[in-house]
């Protein structure tokens, strides 16, 4: 049977547990776009429809909308059972972590934004930074499943990925990685008031839609503020992540020490993504060249220290982002 007319929320492919019965259904896309039940309401997610999964080469999966909290309370659970396995590698649990925050993302810009979705964008925080702290190898292993293409949503989960390793190599406390890494995967919510025709443009933007898109660090702070996010250092690091040092960024053209120091590392991490990473109308660039241009380049608008220090972290990892 196949549903053309039904509301459902995107789901984390990866974070489906073979064996568990799951209450209610879950779908797929076909062929014609039309959504077709993978498995019905108490059925087995088995090694069978793995196969389907395979044979059909599918790669996104839904859930009703009405049914998405059961999805999100089944999946956590299956998560922080994972964590805790110590027979499944640190990549594995990585891959399932960031899918589901990159999912949990992508709800988050589709729709309104609600203290829910910011709640479990909070718990798959948690999550990650208690992997980074009590695995010797999750940093390295955390970049290693960073995504190559951009959607405003992949970017955001790259970000903080990059921002929390290095912030963990700089030794930041728990709360202060946390604050980071919500600051990072969050710095882009205010192009949600940005009209998608600029925020998706390929290309270069007019002077004129770059005067709108220089809004969206002041939005994502009314936004923020909006849902009871009062802490100051959060909205900070979000509101100052475009400043430069040589005071030619914004919204407030701000200079040196005038920027917030967590802020300056999300600009690292955030120029970083964007150069790392495919879009429609470039090729990603490997690493070495990314921070050739980062060096180079960019000097006058990045604290040259932090910089140098990212340099190490990234090399220390061997983080080697594919073209």
């Amino acid at each position: 049977m196949s549903y053309k007319k039904v509301k459902l929320n995107h789901i984390s492919l990866k974070a489906l547990e073979v064996g568990h019965i799951y209450k209610y259904p879950i779908f797929y896309k076909n062929k014609d776009s039309i959504f077709t039940k993978l498995i019905d309401t108490n059925s087995k997610f088995s090694h069978s429809t793995e196969e389907i999964i395979t044979s059909k080469k599918i790669k996104d999966v839904f859930v009703l909308i009405q049914d998405h909290k059961q999805y999100e309370l089944d999946t956590q659970k299956y998560l922080s059972e994972l964590i805790k396995n110590d027979n499944v590698s640190i990549v594995k649990k990585f891959e399932i972590v960031q899918d589901m925050t990159a999912d949990a993302m992508n709800n988050l810009f589709h729709g309104e934004i609600n203290t829910e979705k910011i709640q479990r964008v909070n718990v798959l925080l948690d999550d990650t930074i208690d992997l980074i702290l009590h695995e010797t190898s999750a940093v390295k292993a955390m970049l290693d499943v960073t995504s190559y293409d951009y959607y405003t949503y992949t970017h955001s989960v790259n970000v903080s990925l990059y921002a929390l390793g290095f912030g963990a190599y700089l030794h930041l406390s728990k709360d202060k990685l946390h604050a980071l890494g919500k600051a990072a995967i969050l710095h882009d919510i205010g192009k949600k008031d940005i009209p998608n025709e600029i925020v998706n443009k390929n290309g270069r933007l007019t002077n004129e839609e770059f005067s709108i898109m220089k809004n969206h660090p002041s939005n994502a702070v009314n936004i923020l503020k909006a849902l009871g996010e009062d802490n100051k250092l959060l909205q900070n690091i979000v509101e100052q992540h475009h400043e430069k040092l040589d005071g030619t960024g914004y919204p407030f053209g701000l200079k040196n020490n005038e920027i917030n120091i967590y802020a300056q590392i999300v600009a690292i991490s955030d120029i970083f993504d964007a150069l790392t990473t495919k879009r429609s109308y470039k090729e990603a660039l490997t690493s070495f060249e990314a921070l050739e241009i980062m060096k180079n380049e960019m000097s006058h608008e990045l604290n040259k220290d932090l910089l140098k220090e990212f340099i190490t972290f990234m090399s220390d990892h061997r983080v080697k982002k594919k073209k």
